[in-house]
C-alpha cells in the first residue's frame, strides 16, 4: 500500500512536469524546422541565382495573406517576380508544424524575398513561435536585411505575442 502511494505522489507531480517538458520539445522543433527551410530558401537564392520566396500558405493555395505561419509554409523559386506562386513555379519545400504551436510575423512584412547575394531586403522580419506554455516556452526568429537569420528566447520576445 505505501509503495503504492508513493508511486500515485510521484505520477501526480510528474505528468505535469512531463507535459511542460514535450511542449518545450514541439516549440523547440517547430524552430528548428522553420529555421532550416529559411535557411534553405537563402542558399537556394544564392545557388540558383534567382529571388526565392518563403511565405506561408500551402502549394495548392500560393502563399497566404496575413501573419499567421501556423498553417504551413512553401519556398519556391519566384522566376516571374510577383511574389506569388504561379502554376510554373516548382515548390522547393512546404513546412507545415504541429497543431500545439502557433507561428505569427511581428511585422507587416508580406513574402519573405531572398535574392541572390544571400540579402532579404526590406524591414526587418520577426516570426514568433509560440505554444502553449506562455512566454517562457516561446522563441522567436530574426530576419535581417542582409539575410541573417538569427534565433532569440523569452527575455527578448515580446510577451504579448504569446500570452500565458
Amino acid at each position: 500500500m505505501v509503495t503504492l502511494a508513493i508511486a500515485a505522489i510521484l505520477v501526480t507531480a510528474g505528468v505535469p512536469c512531463f507535459q511542460h517538458y514535450l511542449m518545450r520539445q514541439h516549440v523547440t522543433a517547430a524552430i528548428n524546422q522553420l529555421h532550416h527551410d529559411l535557411m534553405l530558401a537563402r542558399s537556394e537564392a544564392v545557388y540558383r541565382n534567382a529571388i526565392v520566396i518563403a511565405c506561408p500558405g500551402a502549394p495548392e493555395s500560393g502563399c497566404a495573406i496575413g501573419p499567421d505561419w501556423s498553417g504551413g509554409w512553401i519556398v519556391f523559386e519566384d522566376t516571374d517576380g510577383d511574389r506569388a506562386l504561379s502554376a510554373d513555379e516548382t515548390v522547393i519545400r512546404y513546412g507545415q508544424l504541429m497543431q500545439t504551436v502557433e507561428v505569427q510575423t511581428t511585422s507587416g512584412r508580406g513574402p519573405l524575398r531572398f535574392f541572390p547575394d544571400g540579402s532579404a531586403p526590406g524591414t526587418n522580419m520577426s516570426i514568433s513561435l509560440c505554444g502553449h506554455g506562455g512566454p517562457r516556452d516561446a522563441r522567436k526568429l530574426v530576419i535581417s536585411n542582409i539575410g541573417r537569420i538569427r534565433r532569440d528566447t523569452w527575455p527578448d520576445l515580446d510577451a504579448a505575442r504569446c500570452p500565458a
